[in-house]
């Protein structure tokens, strides 16, 4: 039976059954489908939980041994499998298939980090449709954000007229993870209560001063001053290196990208094949014009030093480097047409 991640809590709620397969891009719902399972599974009793993960070295007969050695603590337990490839190949496929033929009490967990349409139709899967359920976790599209929004606030008590929505939507551009995370300090900061646009404008206005996102959009837009705040904020607050070199990394190869094929194609249909919000257009407008495609050229080969400072590979401190990089970013005079 084949559900998509918003069903499954009713279904759960009528009963377990031999197998859960949910597999996907979106990391979010995977695993809060994930979760929903072992909860549903504590709650009817199944303490006990084997998990394996198939990697390459991964022996299949693992899991049939997993399976028939008896329980000491319960009757059922919760067998979860994580396939990284999402693909268990001829031998997996052929394990699984006989797993389900022969029944088993426990309940048994198919986890996919990776995941293509195709699969659906390979006979593994299909045995599982027939047996138990399919969960597929597609990335949300941007037209349905808002939608997943409006359910997610409600999911937390909230209530909140549409403009909220789309205007969280827009922020967020797609990042269904961040989407979560600023739903639930919503609720935090406004349990049980009515969103405006303009409460909610406030609120993440706040939240945005250390932002790694919002450092890059600084950078970008050429304001020095507020974005060495901004990092000061960000290293104060603790938040990992990586996560800001990530944020501020992308943004400089999306300027590269669009300065290079700006030069024979409108920046508007660069924008659009590269899927950038047009929240995060004039940023990017900014920081190309300001700096031009051989600056961003130089500018995106100090990322690799940057990227040792982050993970401790390298003798230096990350936070005074990526201060110099964006202020000399951020500093930088228009250069002439």
């Amino acid at each position: 039976m084949k559900l998509f991640p918003e069903r499954l809590p009713e279904q759960l709620a009528r009963g377990l059954v031999p197998v859960y397969l949910i597999a996907g891009p979106e990391r979010l719902l995977v695993e809060e489908a994930s979760d929903q399972v072992r909860r549903a599974c504590r709650e009817q009793g199944i303490d006990e939980r084997i998990r394996l993960t198939a990697d390459a070295r991964f022996d299949w007969a693992e899991l049939g041994q997993a399976t028939e050695t008896g329980s000491l603590f319960a009757a059922r337990r919760l067998v979860e499998l994580r396939l990284p490839t999402g693909k268990p190949g001829t031998e997996g496929g052929k394990v699984l298939r006989g797993w389900l033929e022969r029944g088993s009490d426990d309940v048994l967990l198919l986890i996919c980090d990776q995941w293509e349409m195709q699969q659906e139709r390979s006979a593994w899967v299909k045995a599982i449709d027939a047996a138990g359920v399919y969960v597929p976790a597609w990335n949300v599209k941007p037209e349905r954000l808002p939608g997943w929004i409006s359910q997610r606030l409600k999911s937390r008590g909230l209530s909140a007229e549409s403009a909220v929505s789309r205007f969280l939507a827009e922020r967020l551009e797609g990042n269904l993870l961040a989407a979560a995370q600023e739903v639930d300090r919503l609720a935090l900061l406004s349990p049980g209560q009515s969103l405006t646009l303009e409460g909610v404008r406030e609120a993440v206005a706040d939240s945005a001063r250390f932002d790694a996102f919002r450092l890059a959009e600084l950078v970008l837009s050429g304001q020095a001053g507020a974005a060495l705040r901004c990092i000061r904020g960000l290293r104060e607050s603790d938040t990992p290196p990586p996560a800001v070199l990530w944020a501020l990394g992308r943004e400089l190869e999306i300027a590269l990208d669009v300065a290079r094929r700006g030069r024979r194609e409108p920046v508007d249909r660069v924008f659009a094949d590269l899927r950038v919000w047009k929240a995060r257009q004039a940023p990017l407008r900014a920081c190309v014009n300001r700096l031009g495609e051989r600056r961003l050229e130089q500018i995106v080969g100090r990322l690799s030093r940057l990227d040792h400072l982050s993970k401790g590979q390298a003798e230096g401190s990350f936070w005074i480097e990526i201060e110099r990089l964006c202020a000399e970013i951020a500093g930088a005079p228009r250069r002439a047409a």
